[in-house]
């Protein structure tokens, strides 16, 4: 229970034993059914505790057959009190009916059933109009209202903090919207500053050492193809930071430089474009299956790419029939990884040769 829950529920014992039970009992030689206000204190004590069950943990959610029955304990517990009573003493009384029934009142309206609690204030008005109509008091416009005070300030101010708190947490939710896209903002900036990191790295100790051995090495050199292939790997590498760097992550970067090594061509590629939306949890889901595919693809040609508009996926294989093979098993398996992806394949193997075309859809 919270400090405010507690502070609520003190008011709440405080105000039903300073204006029920004392009050009650002292006008009883006073009232002409005594059995009727003490069991119409019982029922509006009982209701109320009812009402404010949230302040125990209870659900805030209140039905509307609920929220009936409580708002018609407002004008029927009036009518066991106030005709019963001396219109003399209608005045000194008013704390206790209808004082005494603003709890269910101001529950119904902080329970955001503020109708019925409304009606309820109605009734009860009408109760103590119909009373004031049968006496004899001077200036009943006055005694009215005077009457109706403790019902004309519970509901307002009840109504009052309902606006409030739920402006409040209007603002809490725009205030953690705009707290979520400066994340993200600050997520994209933190990949974008990682992967001009990678790029300066490899110029650094990729590309400017390769283009020095280019320079002293002629065509007719053995190392000849061996630097065009470390050419190719490290122009893929630039790509890859250039085109597709939402798909990239450490697990992902290794896996691309694994599979290079050992003789796989890798294209990573992310045609959605700036138009497009961009599912940051689909691009992770995307991650997960992109890490185990690279590891399975042997040396195979893979083109892993995300087409123009976005929402899905596609998964290009060219190699053995083997290595085709692996590939549509790391797809097929990836939903025991946690992928909750809609995999769609087409295997295709002859005299040892294979080609995987695949989709993936969230």
């Amino acid at each position: 229970m919270s400090g405010v829950q507690r502070a609520c529920l003190l008011g709440v014992v405080i105000w039903l034993s300073s204006h029920g039970p004392l009050v009650a009992l002292l006008s009883l030689h006073e009232h002409r059914a005594p059995w009727l206000s003490l069991t119409a204190l019982a029922v509006v004590l009982v209701a109320s505790a009812w009402a404010v069950r949230p302040l125990l943990g209870g659900p805030l959610e209140l039905r509307l057959p609920a929220a009936l029955l409580l708002a018609a304990v407002v004008p029927v517990s009036g009518l066991a009190v106030t005709p019963f009573l001396d219109d003399s003493l209608w005045r000194t009384y008013a704390n206790y009916w209808p004082g005494l029934t603003q709890i269910v009142v101001s529950a119904l309206v902080m329970r955001r059933r503020w109708l019925p609690a409304l009606a309820a204030e109605i009734a009860s008005a009408a109760v103590l109009g119909a009373c004031l109509l049968a006496s004899d008091l001077p200036h009943r416009g006055i005694a009215f209202a005077a009457l109706n005070q403790p019902a004309i300030v519970w509901f307002s101010a009840s109504l009052g903090v309902r606006l409030l708190f739920d402006r409040t947490a209007r603002d809490v939710a725009r205030f953690e919207a705009d707290a979520g896209r400066a994340v993200a903002a600050r997520a994209g900036a933190e990949a974008r500053e990682r992967s001009a990191a990678q790029r300066r790295e490899d110029l650094e100790h990729s590309a400017a050492p390769l283009l020095r051995r280019v320079a002293v090495t002629g065509p007719d050199s053995p190392a000849w193809p061996l630097l065009s292939r470390a050419a190719l790997t490290l122009e893929r590498r630039l790509r890859d930071d250039l085109r597709a760097r939402e798909l990239l992550d450490d697990d992902v970067r290794a896996g691309l430089r694994a599979a290079r090594d050992r003789g796989c061509e890798v294209d990573v590629v992310d045609d959605r474009g700036p138009g497009a939306a961009h599912d940051r949890e689909f691009v992770a889901q995307l991650r997960a299956v992109l890490a185990p595919l690279l590891n399975a693809c042997g040396t195979a040609r893979v083109t892993f790419r995300l087409p123009p508009g976005g929402g899905w996926a596609t998964v290009s294989v060219d190699g053995s029939a083997r290595e085709a093979d692996a590939v549509a098993a790391a797809l097929r398996l990836a939903h025991l990884r946690g992928v909750d992806l809609r995999v769609e394949t087409d295997l295709q193997t002859e005299g040892g040769a294979g080609s995987l075309w695949a989709e993936l859809r969230p």
